[in-house]
């Protein structure tokens, strides 16, 4: 389980994780400009109660990555990894340096310290209280693959030796159906793509490869296979060959497989100079 919250945790933070932080931030700001907590909204001005909490919630945001990001990796290893786990001790731990944050803050803004333990004690349990929040956005993922995704889940299979060729088809979880377009290594699993959805097995890359060397399709990279079908348009982004595929995904290219693929008609021409520039994603394309 912990392996499949981690790639959830990952594949999401990888797709838009710049918009789906800033959106988070900026609600949090909002919310907490609109309280006004430690006495911001009796004592601060709109304008300055803004700036209050865009500074603290900025600076405490980025502690809430770093320990969100960290405690994944920590529980993983550990396998124990649950999300409320990485909740409750990634706000404790990012609440250390978020008070220190808050009260600079308030001494600065409101011309009031907090001393002795007592008071820094009380001060640290209401930044806790912010970072639960802020902590449960950040790793909201953990818990919740992609909207209009299909959940993945770890299907714990091992290789089944003695059965040749597509054998592996058999592997697949019978809700995705057998139309295979793409697999990806993920450390010692496999993600399955079909046109159904998406699914994790454990298994060698290098296995599932010798299970469907039958099947039309190609290595196209030292951790990607693509079925031939499944290839929508070739294209460059950042100067290196890239597949994009019918399910949206896209596949890059390596110096590796380059000439291989175009012994077997796969890209064409054997020159791109004639690619075409697309503006919205910013990679030349090539149609087929």
């Amino acid at each position: 389980m912990q392996r499949a919250v981690l790639f959830a945790f990952r594949e999401v933070q990888a797709r838009r994780p710049f918009e789906y932080q800033a959106l988070g931030l900026a609600a949090a700001i909002a919310v907490l400009t609109y309280l006004g907590p430690f006495d911001t909204w009796g004592r601060l001005a709109l304008p300055e109660r803004t700036v209050f909490w865009s500074v603290a919630m900025a600076v405490n945001w980025i502690f809430g990555l770093a320990v969100g990001f960290g405690a994944v990796l920590a529980f993983e290893r550990q396998g124990t990894l649950t999300w409320a786990a990485v909740v409750a001790g990634g706000s404790a731990v990012a609440a250390i340096p978020g008070t220190a944050v808050i009260w600079l803050l308030v001494a600065i803004f409101l011309d009031f310290r907090t001393t002795g333990l007592a008071g820094l004690a009380s001060l640290y349990s209401q930044v806790i209280g912010i970072h639960l929040v802020v902590t449960s956005v950040v790793t909201w993922p953990l818990a919740t693959p992609s909207r209009g995704e299909p959940q993945k889940n770890v299907s714990l299979r091992t290789p089944d030796a003695g059965i040749p060729g597509n054998a592996f088809l058999k592997r697949i979880p019978a809700r995705l159906g057998q139309n295979l377009l793409h697999l990806h290594m993920q450390d010692h699993y496999l993600e399955v793509h079909t046109d159904r959805g998406s699914d994790l097995l454990l298994m060698r890359f290098r296995d599932a490869l010798q299970e469907i060397e039958d099947l039309d399709g190609a290595q196209v990279h030292r951790s990607h296979w693509v079925a031939r079908a499944a290839l929508d348009r070739i294209g460059r982004r950042n100067g290196r060959i890239v597949l994009h595929l019918v399910n949206g995904s896209v596949v890059p290219v390596s110096r590796t497989f380059t000439a291989d693929l175009r012994d077997r008609d796969w890209l064409w021409p054997p020159s791109f100079d004639y690619l075409h520039s697309d503006t919205e994603t910013g990679a030349s394309l090539l149609h087929r």
